[in-house]
């Protein structure tokens, strides 16, 4: 054998090889896209007249954003807040009229959301103030299902900072997120 196979068809394998490279590049491209998309949140829900948004059959509103001084620890005791930073108070409701659903063993019944704080530079804050020692870990609203709550949520920022919304993000829901605008000071 001379090899007349291989030279024949030589042009059209590097055809082939490039044609394989381009269509494994579109498939993980799409794929990595679509993860992306779907694992972050991109479509926000803003609020109606009267200050509710609404993801799926849950209604959030943003009643208040008030600085605070200072937190209870749960012992009596008080837990300052230090130089160079500001405490926010954000009152959150949540409203569903969707029915219970029948609870099974194999099933998680609630699920909770993050709450994040944005200020006017796009930086945002997880709420917890965690980073205050002796503060516990705050309980997350949940956010799906029959749902009818208010809860406070603490968030600690730099000074500098000048809060613009209020985040609800469900990992079930995404990409959709509930966004509450600050209301504007008095």
């Amino acid at each position: 054998m001379t090899g007349g196979w291989w030279r024949t068809n030589r042009w059209w394998l590097v055809v082939l090889a490039g044609a394989l490279a381009a269509l494994c590049t579109i498939t993980w491209r799409s794929d990595a896209v679509q993860g992306w998309w779907a694992r972050e949140p991109h479509r926000a829900h803003g609020v109606d007249a009267e200050g509710w948004a609404q993801v799926g059959d849950v209604r959030a509103r943003l009643a208040g954003l008030e600085q605070v001084d200072w937190l209870d620890d749960g012992y009596g005791g008080r837990i300052e807040v230090p130089d160079g930073y500001t405490l926010w108070a954000a009152d959150v409701s949540l409203r569903s009229d969707a029915p219970d659903a029948p609870a099974s063993e194999d099933e998680e019944s609630f699920s909770s959301c993050e709450v994040v704080l944005v200020d006017t530079a796009g930086r945002e804050f997880t709420a917890g103030a965690s980073a205050l020692p002796g503060m516990p870990y705050p309980e997350a609203p949940s956010c799906t299902g029959a749902v009818s709550s208010r809860s406070t949520q603490h968030f600690l920022t730099p000074d500098d900072a000048e809060p613009v919304e209020v985040r609800l993000v469900e990992p079930d829901l995404l990409p959709d997120y509930w966004a509450l605008p600050v209301p504007a000071p008095a």
